[in-house]
């Protein structure tokens, strides 16, 4: 295997950081597998039911789904959603559904799969069944905009479609979003700001303390400690490394960053895995306001297409985001009647509800 090869260098990289020092809230087996001629990154998982949604399909779609309960408008709606999430709790647990390989798993929010060919899913059926014969198969981030034909090959080869959360994407074939009058004020507060702005190459290694503590500030302490807990450490080697480029905003008084995004592109489209900022500055800085005037300007130069992930809805939207419901892909068909019974009811009653819940409330 080409050691420098992009995939295989990051499962190194945490490896040699050890992957909970790495990300603090997720244990896994971090392996790398070659499909289609192309080294993805594995997580192997059994059980490990307070993992991150990162490596858990259980905290995906319970414990972090309860977590979100509160971001359903309708009170009759959100009931009936807390019930269906107890009982799903129990089944899903009697499928084994953390029992699993996950495909293409870089441990963040995205994870863009690369093109692979419709001849190539039986043959990576077949090689899984035979080394992982009690585990099921999962591959996230997929959707019908970048990813429809990688679906449809699935289906046809008895995936399970499950839907996971609605995402925001702003394409740079027309770039309409770019002239809209939100996305034009931001860039005009964007050059008003008296912070200073850091570009990648000017970070240092002391400022990744800061940036993981405003990750901490907005994704651990204001949304879900079922978020990615990623380490300074960690950070300051995606920023190293190259495979992330940090943009950030320092307080010029006391030189601390009190706001940073961090930019992933796969398959030619960016990604945003960290975003973050300090929560106890005052709301008129507009920090959050900032790091996508940043992101929105990057990305319109740049001339790629960006996922902008889930959440803050009606912010995205406002700037042309456009929504589209992103599934996670399953391969049960080699389990026991049991398990393979309860993931096939349990895709057919979300793939009914799921994804009107998604869009009514921007979740």
């Amino acid at each position: 295997m080409d050691l420098t090869h992009p995939s295989i260098a990051y499962v190194e990289i945490l490896k040699q950081l050890g992957i909970k020092q790495a990300i603090h809230n997720v244990q896994t087996n971090l392996d790398v597998l070659v499909v289609d001629g192309e080294p993805v990154p594995t997580t192997l998982n059994n059980q490990e039911f307070d993992n991150s949604y990162v490596c858990s399909p259980y905290t995906a779609y319970i414990s972090y789904a309860e977590d979100e309960l509160q971001l359903i408008q309708s009170h009759s709606q959100r009931r009936l959603f807390w019930v269906a999430i107890r009982i799903a709790e129990k089944l899903l647990k009697l499928a084994k559904i953390n029992q699993t390989l996950s495909i293409n798993n870089w441990l963040v929010s995205t994870n863009l799969p690369p093109k692979w060919s419709p001849e190539s899913i039986p043959e990576l059926i077949n090689k899984l069944i035979h080394s992982y014969p009690t585990h099921s198969f999962n591959i996230r981030s997929l959707n019908l905009h970048t990813n429809a034909q990688l679906m449809q090959a699935l289906q046809d080869n008895d995936w399970l479609l499950i839907p996971a959360r609605q995402v925001y994407l702003f394409d740079n074939i027309d770039r309409q979003w770019w002239k809209r009058s939100h996305t034009k004020r931001d860039q005009s507060f964007l050059k008003k700001t008296h912070l200073t702005q850091i570009e990648p190459s000017e970070h240092v290694k002391s400022d990744f303390t800061d940036i993981a503590e405003c990750f901490n500030m907005l994704f651990i302490e204001k949304h879900s400690h079922f978020n990615p807990q990623f380490s300074a450490d960690y950070l300051y080697e995606m920023h190293k490394m190259g495979f992330m480029q940090f943009y950030s905003f320092r307080n010029p008084e006391d030189q601390k960053i009190i706001a940073s995004i961090a930019l992933f592109t796969q398959q030619e489209i960016i990604t945003t895995p960290i975003v973050g900022y300090d929560t106890t500055q005052p709301k008129e800085l507009g920090l959050y306001r900032l790091l996508m005037a940043v992101l929105l300007k990057e990305t319109y130069e740049s001339g790629k297409m960006m996922n902008l992930s889930s959440g803050a809805g009606s912010f995205k939207r406002v700037r042309g985001g456009k929504p589209i419901i992103e599934y996670t892909a399953f391969y049960t068909q080699h389990l026991s009647p049991g398990r393979k019974l309860i993931m096939q009811g349990f895709a057919k009653l979300l793939n009914k509800f799921g994804p009107k819940v998604l869009e009514d409330n921007q979740i």
